[in-house]
C-alpha cells in the first residue's frame, strides 16, 4: 500500500468517525430540545414551558395550591427567600448577611429560609428576623434552584421578581433594595 492510499484510507476513517460523533451530538440536542419543550417531568413551576433555571422563572406567579405559595410571607410587600443546606458555610454567611439588611430588620422585606434538611442551623442565623421551611428539597427542585445558597425575591402576590446565585462579593443590601424597587408583571397589568 502506497503512502497516498494509506492517507486516503485514514481520511475516510476520520470522516466516518466525525459523522458518528455529529450524529450523537444531534441526538443529544434533540433530546434536550424535547425536554425543554415540555417532554420533561411536569412540576408545579415547570408547567409553564419547562424553564431550565430559576432566572427563567422571573415574572412567574407561584400556583395557588401546593407548597410553593407558602414561600410568600402573608401581608408582606416583598419576601426574600434564601435556599440553604445544613452544614453549608456560605449559606450561613448569606443568611446572616440578609438578617443584617436594614429592610429585613425593619420588616419591610420578609425573610424566608428554605432548608434542604433541618432548620436548626438556619434558625441560629435568622436571629428572629424570619422563618424557616424544613425539608424543602422538593421546593428547590420545583423552582430549578441550581445550588445553595440561592436568593429569590417574591412580591406580595407570589410573583418571582428576582433570582440570583450569590457569591462572597454580593452586596445583599443592594440586592434586597433593588428587588423592592422591581415592578412585577402583575403590578404592570393593574
Amino acid at each position: 500500500m502506497s503512502f497516498i492510499q494509506s492517507a486516503v484510507l485514514l481520511a475516510w476513517v476520520a470522516i466516518v468517525l466525525l459523522a458518528l460523533g455529529y450524529a450523537g451530538l444531534l441526538r443529544q440536542v434533540t433530546l434536550l430540545t424535547r425536554g425543554q419543550a415540555g417532554g420533561g417531568t411536569a412540576t408545579s413551576a415547570a408547567a409553564v414551558g419547562s424553564p431550565r433555571s430559576t432566572r427563567d422563572l422571573v415574572g412567574f406567579r407561584l400556583p395557588a395550591h401546593g407548597d410553593l405559595p407558602d414561600l410568600v410571607e402573608p401581608g408582606a410587600h416583598r419576601t426574600a427567600v434564601v435556599f440553604v443546606s445544613p452544614g453549608c458555610s456560605s449559606c450561613a454567611i448569606t443568611l446572616t448577611g440578609l438578617t443584617q439588611v436594614p429592610d429585613v430588620q425593619d420588616g419591610s422585606v420578609a425573610l424566608v429560609a428554605v432548608s434542604t434538611g433541618s432548620c436548626e442551623p438556619a434558625l441560629d442565623n435568622l436571629a428572629g428576623t424570619g422563618r424557616c421551611v424544613a425539608q424543602g428539597r422538593a421546593l428547590l427542585e420545583a423552582l430549578h434552584v441550581p445550588a445553595t445558597p440561592y436568593l429569590m425575591a417574591l412580591d406580595g402576590a407570589g410573583t418571582i421578581v428576582a433570582a440570583t446565585l450569590p457569591d462572597q462579593d454580593t452586596d445583599l443590601t443592594a440586592w434586597v433594595h433593588q428587588t423592592r424597587g422591581s415592578i412585577s408583571l402583575t403590578e404592570e397589568q393593574s
